[in-house]
């Protein structure tokens, strides 16, 4: 049985055919993640959605015909980001990686930063009260 293998990492888009009979990974592709956007507030780190998408659909269309009886796509990725969506799934932001800092900039309150802020409204036995 043949699956696409697809990685969403933070340089590199990954993806192989994996072939479950013989337990490996075959036609291993990569490609670039799309570049961030320019001309933003240097903290922020952010991507056009539309351009993860096509990456992650030319890498399919790559391996597809690696894999002719494909039963489906896999996908992980670890340390990624975000994009926020309506209840429709319809794009509200940019993608926004986990590498954005904006909580490091200065909260409007004169208090720290937004991250300080953020701190000082959990306490201490909240934050211990997660489990790990």
């Amino acid at each position: 049985m043949l699956f696409i293998g697809i990685d969403l990492g933070a340089s590199f888009i990954k993806g192989a055919v994996l072939d479950l009979d013989a337990l490996c990974l075959k036609h291993v592709h990569r490609i670039p993640f799309p570049q961030f956007i320019t001309g933003i507030h240097p903290l922020h780190r952010e991507v056009d959605p539309t351009n993860i998408v096509t990456a992650v659909r030319q890498l399919i269309e790559q391996l597809l015909p690696q894999a002719p009886n494909c039963a489906g796509i896999v996908m992980c990725g670890q340390m990624h980001g975000l994009v926020l969506a309506n209840e429709h799934g319809e794009q509200l932001s940019n993608f926004v990686s986990w590498q954005d800092q904006r909580a490091l900039m200065p909260h409007p309150s004169g208090k720290g930063t937004h991250f300080d802020v953020l701190v000082q409204k959990v306490t201490q036995t909240e934050r211990h009260s997660f489990p790990r």
